[in-house]
């Protein structure tokens, strides 16, 4: 799952040395798009240059890479003994289920151009387009269950929910779909374009929006419960640890915010750039900017702990898995600190 869980809170138990040092740097390409997967001993990447690539966790040293038709956007996705990746190219995309072990190629099937990441929920893989196009995969086979065209393009990850599918688009509106069919089952207007991907808790659905907007919406009805102003556009996904909300808008202002009181909210000014969403951690907010600098924040206070500088620009949140902290630089370098 993007971010390893529906709640992008899957480094909110780890914690981190208080002065990480750096582990191994490596060049994987000219550029890394989306996401890295993290695995117990492995990292995996989608490259600009049309190419997968599998690293081994402790050494950074490559394992194998694949070459794909297109650039993976979307960064791959891993589930048991596969990965999963999608490319985006003109007229149509791919997806693609590949061999953990050695990167063979199990399945392709062409889709449209994917720029969001995929979802898996089971024996579902969905992925949707920049047209707007849903579509459920069989992800054992890659035979296509079914297809719903949507308004708007589709930036931010499908998120599978006990209670349906939820789609958010650029047309300012997010969808609940019927997982068996893709039936629209409602949909809700949304202040601004919600590009990163929402996270979920129950039926709780939080999203930010372009027009730097946070808001919690409960389903299945679509409903917004509460709606507050962030004063600037936000590009990252939210991440949810507990019940406080982390968001990060693009003027590098960090918001946590009681999901309950959102009153409460405390806003800490940064003072970078961000694309990138932020990473909860038990040390404190991670976060990362255009320029390259990461920084462990404090939540409470704002005091920023620890920073470092890579190779930017850093368009995806840092990853802490094992007190291993993993940084992608966008021209083509994995970082990590131990």
């Amino acid at each position: 799952m993007y971010l390893g869980t529906a709640r992008h809170d899957v480094s909110a138990a780890e914690s981190l040395n208080p002065d990480p040092r750096p582990q191994w740097t490596t060049d994987v390409g000219r550029a890394v798009r989306g996401s890295p997967a993290l695995g117990e001993t492995v990292v995996a990447l989608g490259l600009a240059e049309r190419q997968v690539v599998l690293l081994d966790r402790a050494t950074g040293q490559p394992i194998w890479r694949q070459r794909v038709e297109g650039t993976v956007l979307s960064g791959p996705l891993l589930a048991g003994d596969r990965l999963y990746v999608a490319t985006e190219e003109a007229p149509e995309g791919i997806v693609y289920a590949l061999a953990l072990k050695d990167g063979r190629r199990l399945w392709s099937r062409r889709a449209g151009s994917v720029a969001a990441p995929l979802a898996l929920d089971g024996p579902a893989l969905y992925a949707a387009t920049e047209a707007g196009l849903v579509l459920r995969l069989d992800a054992e086979k890659g035979t296509v269950v079914w297809r719903r065209t949507l308004a708007g393009a589709v930036r931010a990850g499908p998120v599978p929910t006990a209670l349906g599918l939820v789609v958010a688009t650029t047309s300012d509106t997010v969808f609940l779909l019927d997982p068996e069919t893709g039936a629209v089952r409602a949909r809700s207007a949304t202040p601004g374009a919600v590009v990163g991907t929402p996270a979920v808790s129950g039926s709780r659905l939080f999203l930010a929006t372009t027009a730097g907007r946070l808001l919690e919406i409960a389903l299945p009805a679509l409903e917004v419960r509460w709606n507050r102003d962030l004063g600037d556009v936000v590009f990252g996904a939210p991440a949810l640890r507990g019940d406080t909300l982390f968001a990060l808008t693009r003027g590098g202002a960090l918001w946590v915010v009681p999901s309950d009181a959102p009153a409460g909210a405390r806003r800490h000014a940064l003072d970078i750039a961000a694309v990138a969403g932020p990473t909860p951690t038990a040390s404190g907010v991670l976060v990362a900017s255009v320029s390259g600098e990461v920084l462990l924040v404090d939540a409470a206070s704002g005091e920023i702990r620890w920073r470092a500088r890579v190779d930017g620009p850093v368009e995806q949140p840092p990853l802490v898995h094992d007190r291993q902290l993993i940084v992608v630089g966008g021209r083509g370098a994995v970082h990590t600190f131990r």
